[in-house]
């Protein structure tokens, strides 16, 4: 990084002659700062996207199963950006016993379950996300709804999702809950701005059970 800069400041002082450098030296000096944040916020961005893209490929090259869930749900119409809004999905069956049966293997075989992939997307192909400014997945019992965890999220989400938006997974282990009958989601949306039509979406959930 210093490399950098020291190239910068000499290229600088050819281009525009030695006595022009020092008679603008603080202008120089501000640009090249800003230069050097810019370089170090696109490394450590770099850094943190490759590590969370590492982790998640790990989990999912790990031995395992996936659990497939999927439910609609509507975003309706006149809703705005001053309440955050819950779309709960109570009751959904697990299908525990009929993974196991159909893998051959016992619960102690499974050591965590994951979110592997999540998204919601227009049922219709007509809905623009782009109302969603950030969103967040939690899964919970419904005996005890303030008992969850989040198991995806989008925080910012993008302006230019289109018709689906992707989540990204939390990888945070919520064994306990898929192992039961049934369990249930809180889909947790912050708007951009106030819903004028009724949205049709749907959650897609792929959990994924590693040995």
């Amino acid at each position: 990084m210093h490399a950098i800069i020291t190239v910068l400041w000499i290229f600088a002082c050819l281009l525009n002659g030695k006595n022009t450098v020092r008679g603008n030296q603080t202008d120089l000096f501000c640009i090249i700062i800003w230069m050097k944040n810019r370089i170090l916020n696109a490394l450590l961005f770099g850094l943190f996207a490759l590590s969370g893209w590492s982790c998640q490929k790990e989990e999912e090259q790990a031995p395992g199963f996936d659990m497939l869930f999927e439910r609609d749900f509507s975003i309706p119409a006149g809703i705005g950006v001053f309440d955050v809004h819950h779309f709960q999905i109570k009751n959904i069956p697990s299908n525990w016993d009929r993974y196991l049966q159909e893998t051959n293997k016992t619960e102690a075989d499974v050591s965590r379950i994951i979110n592997g992939k999540a998204s919601i997307g227009g049922i219709f192909g007509d809905v623009d996300l782009s109302v969603i400014d950030r969103i967040s997945v939690r899964v919970y019992d419904d005996s005890n709804p303030n008992d969850y965890v989040e198991i995806a999220y989008r925080d910012p989400a993008p302006l230019d999702t289109g018709n689906v938006l992707p989540l990204i997974p939390s990888l945070a282990d919520v064994k306990r809950f898929f192992t039961k009958a049934r369990f249930s989601v809180d889909v947790v949306v912050w708007l951009r701005r106030t819903t004028v039509d009724q949205s049709d979406v749907r959650l897609s959930l792929t959990m994924r059970a590693a040995f």
